[in-house]
């Protein structure tokens, strides 16, 4: 019996396959080995990246990622986490910078007053207070009273300096204060070009010699009135005025102080940033002001004084301060205050600016005063200004 065939499909099926492998080798072959490569690192890439996919956001959220995640931060050193790591609403952010927010602890009071210019607490006296022997206000006192005396005209009126209309000009008045202090600073404001405002301090040794050389020199005068300060551990000088004084102490102590000198067109405060902040001792202040025929310059030294509103409805004659020149005493930041100062005077017609007796003051001044007077202002005496903007001739 002759032995049976294989179907010709069985082997057909197991030749096949070895062709295909023939066929792959041989197009690998051919390939040239950067392009083979590239391919695999392709792949590779592809392959890793769906594996990441899948598996990573998983473990992002997973609780053991969590633990490992603090139990890293718990480690680190507090001053080593970032502050952004804060999620601060953004509404916040807009309305105040970071650094603001960091540096204001939650806890923080709440924002005191304004507080008095550095210039008027202190700083600018340059000697030690001088202490006025015990007798001496006991003699003042027994003289008469300027108020004893009626002038034909307002002492302000009857002591100010002549000085020429100035027209349109604008104006700029110079008043330094704390005259007699330290007297060779005293000389050095005496030098300058008048007119130039002297307030001269009540317990100056000096003061009455002072207030005759000034007039001399063709300068006006006013008397620097020793007043509260806010800070109690900075001292006025003898017989300053103090909240809680009844009426007549003050009145004793402001009719020694107008009493160290004469010819002056008024007075100003010295320090009082406390003071000046009391309507009951300010009342008392402004009617000796107006019965002795004075005009009153609020220092302000402070935002919260008073004394320039008082005065107004108590018809004193009044004015008040724009500028103070050497809270910085260095040259370059009071010729910035002078520029300042010419920018109030051109908009508002006048400007008051207040500084004091030093050397790099004085020296500043010596330069701006031609400059100034050479770009059409006019530099006037205090009362120049109050009698053009209260309409009063002479």
């Amino acid at each position: 019996m002759a032995k049976a065939k294989k179907p010709a499909r069985k082997k057909s099926t197991r030749s096949a396959p070895r062709r295909r492998k023939s066929a792959s080798s041989s197009w690998l072959r051919h390939l040239p080995g950067g392009t083979l490569l590239f391919g695999l690192g392709i792949a590779l890439g592809l392959g890793l990246g769906v594996a990441a996919t899948l598996v990573v956001p998983g473990w992002m959220h997973s609780p053991k990622r969590e633990a490992v995640v603090a139990e890293g931060a718990a480690r680190l050193p507090k001053s080593t986490v970032p502050a952004t790591q804060k999620k601060v609403p953004p509404s916040i952010v807009e309305k105040q910078p970071a650094t603001d927010v960091a540096a204001v602890p939650a806890s923080a009071p709440t924002p005191l007053p304004p507080q008095p210019a550095v210039a008027e607490e202190g700083q600018h006296q340059s000697t030690e207070v001088t202490e006025i022997p015990a007798e001496e206000p006991a003699q003042v006192a027994a003289a008469p009273s300027p108020s004893a005396k009626e002038p034909s005209a307002p002492k302000w009126l009857e002591n100010a300096v002549a000085f020429r209309d100035p027209g349109n000009r604008p104006m700029i008045a110079i008043v330094l204060d704390d005259v007699g202090v330290a007297p060779q600073h005293a000389e050095l404001a005496l030098d300058l070009p008048a007119p130039i405002v002297l307030s001269i301090m009540t317990y100056a040794k000096n003061a009455s010699a002072l207030a005759r050389a000034a007039h001399a020199k063709g300068h006006e005068v006013m008397v620097h009135m020793p007043m509260q300060p806010v800070n109690a551990t900075v001292n006025p000088g003898p017989n300053a005025l103090n909240v809680g004084m009844d009426s007549a102490e003050l009145r004793r102590r402001i009719d020694w102080g107008l009493g160290r000198l004469d010819g002056y067109v008024g007075f100003n405060n010295h320090m009082g940033s406390r003071f000046t902040q009391d309507p009951a001792g300010m009342r008392v202040v402004l009617e000796e002001a107006k019965e002795r025929g004075l005009l009153f310059l609020d220092s302000k030294t402070i935002a919260g004084s008073v004394g320039d509103r008082m005065a107004a409805e108590m018809g004193v004659t009044h004015i008040a301060r724009d500028v103070f020149l050497d809270d910085d005493m260095s040259e370059a930041a009071v010729a910035r205050q002078l520029v300042e100062a010419e920018r109030i005077a051109r908009k508002q017609g006048y400007a008051v600016a207040i500084g004091h007796p030093h050397p790099g003051t004085i020296a500043v001044l010596k330069r701006w005063l031609p400059a100034a007077k050479a770009q059409g202002f006019a530099i006037v005496p205090l009362t120049a200004i109050v009698k053009k903007r209260e309409g009063v001739a002479g």
